[in-house]
């Protein structure tokens, strides 16, 4: 690769070895469908991750094994069977069964029927073996048999959080999600956790082993379900997020040695949605919060404020049934929430006399240098646009530095809706299809309300989230021991904010664009000092529009002792179009730079920094293709090992117009435009071709009530956010973001606000990039790896109970950090690229270490009670701060040159942490609850 000047800006000129994005693009879907009509031909396959199976070994009352036996799971519910054939050796394997009650038979000729009936949880694999008895085919034996609690089967470590528990647990909003931090290793991110933080209102984030909470793996009936906004604007990982009612129970893994799971080193957080069932069943709710039951707060009160609103109505329903009897069914629901809560703003505002020019203290004449007689500015003087403007401030309400208070209404208005079919063709062919949707709409108000807003942070104002997905997947059994199974997905996610006056005629400074994707109120209007502000926050308004395909195939051989895994997983296209720049309304500060009151200086017009962005709308475009292949080789009863390999490809940051830049640190730096060709030259990042992941597990089951397991694993972080730092399209000459200022007395105030911006700001000659923020990411493009290890033991005490205990380690590498990379040298003070300002560099340098004691003992519901507790002892390091949350250590290296002083405690680690939950159902009442969750450092 070679570069070319061209016209003042640096370009890629690609060379025909390097293939163009579409040659690798084909090669690559060419490959993945060579994949699938390879591995179609294999005479087994397995369903996805949301799904059960049944598995174990028929024998005679001798010990001797029964090969020719037909065994049938019978789901309860629907009534719906699958069946498989024992084979030489006695074993069997039922796959793809949905998560519920069963019962399952075993028959053949000579020997009596063997029944047992057995719960199975999402993603469980579950050991019924059989003894049967000679006799009659007639001659029935039926055993209830408790659900197996430990799994000898697989090495994974993860637990299921049962239907009882989704349904009765306390939750707060109804948000499902909030039951993840029950499980052992798992805690609630800073960012979900911090009230009042910018991101308040976001959902859904854990830190699981000291990984970072955007890098989890959600799926939703065994398909992709996370968002790929880049920077959490929708205030949740996810994208659909179904009710508590619509969901039967779902599954955490924290450490997969199966190499299905991928794309994400955290949890693997598999859900699985409600489907219907022979009988009708429905439900209808309406839950209530009301002011009316409150006392006013401490704040209202010293403010002789009315206590402010509460209202929240949370309301919905659901129905599930037959459509065929035992044939087809259909599961739909609904859910609205409703909530407005009123809230205080607090801040201060221009005195009576300061809003006429009347000062207590020295006002200085710029003009002269000497102060304004009386300290009074002239009203002659007096910048007719600062006039309009100060005229919006209101008048003081309160004493003290905070003179000004008003009581305002938040309010969050949502709805969802699911609708899901199951369909039974044959014992050979079964078929679902789901569709989600929801609408969100929230708003949190300013300090003052109106066009002048007075908002200090771009979590505040107008928020629309819009969500739209479907699913459908194919079951078909080739024999009845194959089964092959394909899914289709898409996502669909839209996200708006806006400033609390958005499209309202404000005031509009010159210079700045009327544009009415933007228009609206004022600009911002900052001040060094006082505490006041105007108008409405940098980066609003700002949208992302995402949507994405999803196609997967999954494949599996059983041949005596082995059982073989093989899946192919599309995603492509991955689209996001968004709008996040600073200042696209424009925004001026004030300082005393000019007459020593920054109130003086505003009154004057006297601006002493401004800031314009253009529209620089990005359209990105992303592609991810993953092959894996697994082995589950039983050598005797007691022992099962777990071997896979994974290979996981997601090109760089891709831009439909090309509207990429990067910077080269060679020699003396130099900015790079993308170009057509080869995904190197569109993206200005190397593509990391080299994530092959091998997973080993090990299970030693003495008894079917102990096993001992362990095993280790590479997984791969696909997508990495760190919001518009790392955005390549958000740079000159794509990104106009005009930094004028500060200015000095001795050099004039920059411009009056009743001129606006002299000249074309946004024009790029007119651009000092030495006053422009670059945003650089490392060209080696490596994806972020963790390597986890585990080793531990199971244990079921009796019918309903079982106690674990693990040690579980992680070690991140190549996690991405953000640095200065042109920070001054500390002795000299000097620039390494003297020609440039900050260069927000995104890196692959940063590392993390976890180490932990994982101790549950869980009593799965049965009548009347069941609990779970899990305790986490552990220590958590890391050299790089999560970026996308607020509260916790800042995210950029204070020192770019000293990597090893930001070693220490990782933001994603709790030294000892315990969860409790219990569920108390008394005969004849309705059920008593208690969800209990301690914390502690």
């Amino acid at each position: 690769m070679t570069f070319q000047r061209r016209r003042g800006i640096l370009a890629v000129r690609h060379h025909n070895q390097s293939p163009t994005e579409e040659e690798f693009m084909t090669g690559m879907l060419n490959a993945v469908v060579a994949s699938v009509l390879l591995l179609s031909s294999a005479s087994y396959a397995a369903a996805q991750v949301e799904r059960a199976s049944v598995t174990g070994t028929v024998k005679d009352q001798s010990d001797a094994v029964v090969p020719g036996a037909t065994v049938t799971a019978v789901n309860v519910g629907t009534n719906v069977p699958a069946q498989a054939v024992t084979d030489a050796q006695g074993g069997y394997v039922i796959p793809a069964l949905i998560p519920g009650e069963y019962v399952v038979d075993v028959e053949l000729q000579g020997f009596r029927k063997s029944s047992k009936r057995v719960t199975l949880d999402t993603g469980q694999r579950a050991r019924l073996d059989f003894a049967l008895a000679v006799g009659a085919l007639e001659q029935s034996v039926s055993v209830e048999a408790a659900s197996p609690l430990v799994n000898t089967e697989q090495a994974t470590l993860g637990t299921v959080i049962s239907q009882p528990e989704v349904a009765n647990l306390p939750l707060s909003l109804r948000n499902w999600d909030d039951l993840l931090g029950l499980a052992a290793g798992v805690q609630g991110d800073r960012y979900t956790e911090q009230a009042g933080s910018t991101a308040a209102g976001r959902t859904g984030g854990v830190n699981v082993h000291g990984i970072r909470s955007l890098q989890n793996n959600f799926l939703l009936d065994g398909l992709d379900n996370n968002s790929i906004s880049e920077n959490v604007q929708e205030l949740t990982t996810q994208v659909s997020r179904p009710s508590v009612d619509a969901i039967g129970e779902f599954k955490v893994v924290t450490s997969a040695y199966s190499a299905e799971f991928g794309k994400s080193p955290g949890a693997a957080i598999s859900v699985t949605t409600k489907s219907g069932t022979n009988a009708l069943h429905g439900t209808a709710y309406e839950f209530l919060r009301n002011d009316k039951f409150n006392a006013n707060d401490f704040f209202s009160i010293r403010q002789g404020a009315a206590k402010p609103d509460h209202k929240q109505n949370d309301f919905g329903g659901n129905l599930g049934g037959p459509i065929v009897k035992s044939k087809a069914f259909f599961f739909g629901d609904v859910e609205a929430t409703r909530l407005t809560q009123g809230v205080i703003r607090t801040t201060t505002v221009p005195t009576v006399n300061e809003r006429n020019g009347i000062f207590s203290g020295t006002v200085r004449d710029p003009q002269t240098g000497l102060p304004f007689a009386n300290n009074t500015i002239p009203t002659e003087r007096i910048d007719p646009i600062a006039r309009q403007m100060m005229d919006l401030f209101p008048l003081p309400n309160a004493s003290g530095a905070s003179n000004f208070f008003r009581t305002a209404n938040t309010t969050d208005n949502a709805q969802r809706y699911l609708v899901r079919t199951d369909l039974h063709f044959s014992n050979s062919d079964n078929m679902f299809a789901r569709y989600f949707q929801s609408d969100r709409d929230r708003f949190i108000p300013g300090n003052f309300g109106g066009i002048a807003d007075g908002t200090s942070t771009s979590a505040w104002g107008r928020q629309n989230m819009k969500t739209r997905t479907f699913a459908a997947g194919w079951n078909h059994t080739v024999t009845s021991s194959s089964l092959n199974e394909l899914r289709f997905g898409y996502n669909k996610a839209d996200s708006t904010a806006n400033h609390d006056p958005f499209g309202q005629t404000g005031i509009n400074l010159g210079g700045v664009p009327l544009d009415p994707r933007v228009a609206g109120g004022l600009p911002g209007i900052n001040f060094s000092a006082g505490g006041y502000r105007l108008g409405s926050p940098d980066f609003l308004p700002k949208y992302q529009l995402t949507d994405v395909f999803q196609f997967t195939d999954t494949f599996t051989m059983f041949r005596g002792a082995n059982q073989w895994k093989f899946g192919v997983d599309l995603m492509a296209p991955m689209r996001n179009t968004f709008l996040d720049v600073p200042a696209t309304r424009g925004s001026v500060t004030f300082r005393n730079t000019f007459t020593g009151q920054v109130l003086g200086d505003f009154l004057l017009g006297y601006v002493s920094d401004a800031q314009l962005s253009n529209l620089a709308e990005t359209h990105q475009q992303l592609s991810s293709y993953s092959l894996y292949a697994q082995d589950d080789w039983k050598p005797n009863d007691k022992v099962t090992v777990n071997a896979g390999l994974r290979y996981d490809f997601m090109t760089p940051q891709l831009e439909r117009d090309n509207h990429i830049a990067n910077f080269d640190a060679t020699g003396a730096g130099r900015l790079l435009t993308a170009a057509s060709g080869s995904i190197e030259d569109r993206a200005l990042v190397n593509p990391d071709r080299n994530n092959i992941a091998p997973r080993i597990g090990l299970t030693y089951a003495p008894t079917t009530q102990s096993v001992f397991r362990g095993g280790y694993g590479i997984f791969y972080n696909l997508y990495d956010r760190i919001g518009s730092e790392d955005q390549l399209s958000l740079n000159v000459p794509f990104l106009i973001n005009n930094l004028l200022g500060p200015a000095t007395a001795a050099s004039g105030p920059l411009f009056l606000l009743k001129n606006g911006f002299p000249g074309n700001p946004l024009d790029p000659a007119a651009i000092n990039i030495r006053n422009v923020r670059i945003r650089a990411i490392n060209p080696a493009g490596d994806k972020t790896y963790y390597q986890q290890w585990s080793g531990g033991m199971q244990r079921q005490l009796s019918t309903y109970m079982v106690v674990s205990a693990d040690y579980v380690g992680t070690k991140g590498s190549k996690i991405w950090t953000l640095r200065n990379l042109n920070q001054p040298d500390p002795v000299t003070k000097a620039l390494p690229y003297p020609a440039f300002g900050t260069i927000e560099y995104a890196d692959q340098d940063g590392s993390s270490l976890y180490n932990g004691l994982e101790l549950a003992v869980e009593r799965r519901f049965a009548h009347p009670f069941g609990f779970r507790i899990a305790y986490t002892l552990s220590k958590a390091t890391d050299n790089a701060g999560e970026h996308l949350f607020t509260g916790g250590s800042p995210s950029f290296l204070q020192d770019a040159r000293n990597r090893d002083s930001w070693e220490g405690p990782a933001d994603q680690g709790t030294r000892h942490r315990i969860a409790a939950n219990w569920i108390l159902d008394r005969a004849g009442r309705s059920p008593s609850r208690r969800a209990v969750t301690r914390s502690a450092t």
